[in-house]
C-alpha cells in the first residue's frame, strides 16, 4: 500500500495544506516553522492513532480551532482508498475509511505500519519501561500474527487477578483467584517467549544496522531482554503467584509477570539511558527504527517510515549510509531545513517538495 497525498486542516500552525507524496523518498523542505514536522504528526496520527511529540491531542489543534481533520489519500494494488481522522478539542473522534466509520487504527496498522524517528522523542530510550514494552510487542506482533490474542488474553486475566486484590472477595480465595492465575501462568510464559524471540531475531538486524550506518563493529550495541519470570515453568509460576497474594494486595497489583518486562540497550557493558549523551541517545534511536523498518520491509507489508530533521544530527559519512539505507525500498517521508545535506543524486532520485509557511510549492 502507498501513500499518495496528504491533506489537513487545523494541525498546529498550518491551516489548510495538501501534500503530493513521492512512491520512494520524498524530502520536505522548508524553515523552521513552515509545518514539515506537523505533515509527519498528521500521517501518523491517520494512520497510527499515535502522536509524534508528547502533549494531549488538544495541543495538535490550531488555536481557537475546534478540531482538526487529516485526510491521506493511499493505494493498494491499483486501487484508491481513503483514511480520514478527526478529533475535537473535546476529546470526540472520528476515523473512516472511504467514509465508512472504524473503530480504531488496525485497518492501516496491519496494511501500511508507521515507523517514525523524531530528534527530541528520546522517551523509548529515556522513558518508562512501558514504552519499551510496547515496543517488544510490536516486534513479536510482527513476527507472529497470533500474538496480539495472546497479550489481549494475558492483560484480560491480569486485569481480573488485580480486580480481586483491590477488592474484598469474601467466600474461598482459591475458587476466586486460581482461575486466572492458571491463565496468566499459561499466557503469561508464552507472552515472554514470544518477547525474548522476537528481540533475540532483532539483534542481529540492530547490529547490522548500526554497522551500515557508522561502520562500526557490530557487537558495540547490546540489546537485553529483562523478565521477573525467567526460569519458571508453568507450575512454578503459578505457586508464585499464589504465595505473592498477601504482598499484591498491599501493592493492589500484580507485580509479577510479563507486564512489567523491560529491555536493556548498552554500549560497551554500559546502560544507554544512564551512561550515554543525548546524542548517542539519538543515534542508538535512529538504529532501533531503521532496523525494525528495515525487518518489516523485509517480511511483510511494506512499512512508511517517517523521519524528522533526522540529517542534521549526522555527519557527512552517516547522511550519505542513511540516504543509502532508505534507498532500500518503501516509502520514506523525511524533512529537512537545507538541500545541502544531501548529494545531487540523492535530491534527484527523490520527489523534493519545498514548503513554506504552511504552503507548499511542488518540487523544489
Amino acid at each position: 500500500m502507498l501513500l499518495r497525498r496528504l491533506s489537513m486542516s487545523n494541525v498546529r500552525a498550518t491551516g489548510e495544506l495538501s501534500v503530493e507524496v513521492g512512491p520512494a523518498l520524498t524530502i520536505l523542505v522548508g524553515p523552521n516553522g513552515a509545518g514539515k514536522t506537523s505533515v509527519l504528526e498528521a500521517v501518523a496520527l491517520a494512520l497510527g492513532g499515535t502522536q509524534l511529540r508528547a502533549g494531549a491531542m488538544r495541543d495538535m489543534i490550531t488555536h481557537a480551532r475546534d478540531h482538526l481533520r487529516v485526510e491521506v489519500e493511499l493505494e493498494e494494488e491499483g486501487r484508491a482508498l481513503t483514511a480520514c481522522a478527526a478529533h475535537s478539542r473535546q476529546g470526540d473522534r472520528r476515523l473512516t475509511a472511504d467514509g465508512l466509520a472504524l473503530t480504531d487504527h488496525s485497518r492501516w496498522r496491519e496494511s501500511i505500519p508507521v515507523r517514525t524517528f523524531v530528534p527530541d522523542d528520546l522517551r523509548l530510550i529515556k522513558g518508562s519501561p512501558r514504552r519499551r514494552r510496547i515496543y517488544l510487542d510490536s516486534l513479536a506482533a510482527a513476527r507472529d500474527p497470533g500474538y496480539a490474542v495472546l497479550l489481549r488474553d494475558y492483560e484480560e486475566a491480569l486485569t481480573q487477578r488485580n480486580s480481586l486484590l483491590r477488592g474484598r472477595t469474601g467466600g474461598d480465595e482459591e475458587t476466586q483467584f486460581s482461575p486466572w492465575e492458571q491463565i496468566l501462568a499459561e499466557t503469561g510464559l508464552a507472552v515472554g517467549g514470544k518477547r525474548a524471540a522476537a528481540l533475540g531475531d532483532f539483534i542481529q538486524a540492530f547490529q547490522d544496522m548500526h554497522r551500515d550506518l557508522t561502520g562500526e563493529p557490530v557487537d558495540a550495541f547490546r540489546l537485553t531482554y529483562r523478565t521477573n519470570v525467567a526460569g519458571l515453568d508453568e507450575d512454578a509460576y503459578r505457586d508464585r503467584l499464589r504465595e505473592s497474594r498477601p504482598a499484591d494486595r498491599q501493592r493492589t497489583f500484580t507485580h509479577l509477570g510479563p507486564h512489567r518486562d523491560d529491555f536493556r540497550l548498552t554500549r560497551a557493558g554500559l546502560d544507554m539511558r544512564e551512561c550515554a549523551s543525548q546524542g548517542e541517545q539519538r543515534a542508538a534511536l535512529l538504529t532501533l527504527v531503521l532496523a525494525e523498518w528495515d525487518q518489516l520491509r523485509e517480511s511483510g507489508p511494506s512499512p512508511l517510515l517517517l523521519l524528522d530533521d533526522v540529517m542534521s544530527e549526522l555527519d557527512e559519512h552517516r547522511r550519505r549510509s542513511l540516504v543509502k539505507v532508505v534507498s532500500r525500498g518503501g516509502q520514506v517521508l523525511m524533512t529537512t531545513t537545507d538541500l545541502r545535506y544531501f548529494a545531487d543524486e540523492e535530491l534527484a532520485a527523490a520527489e523534493v517538495v519545498e514548503m513554506r509557511g504552511g504552503t507548499y510549492d511542488g518540487r523544489a
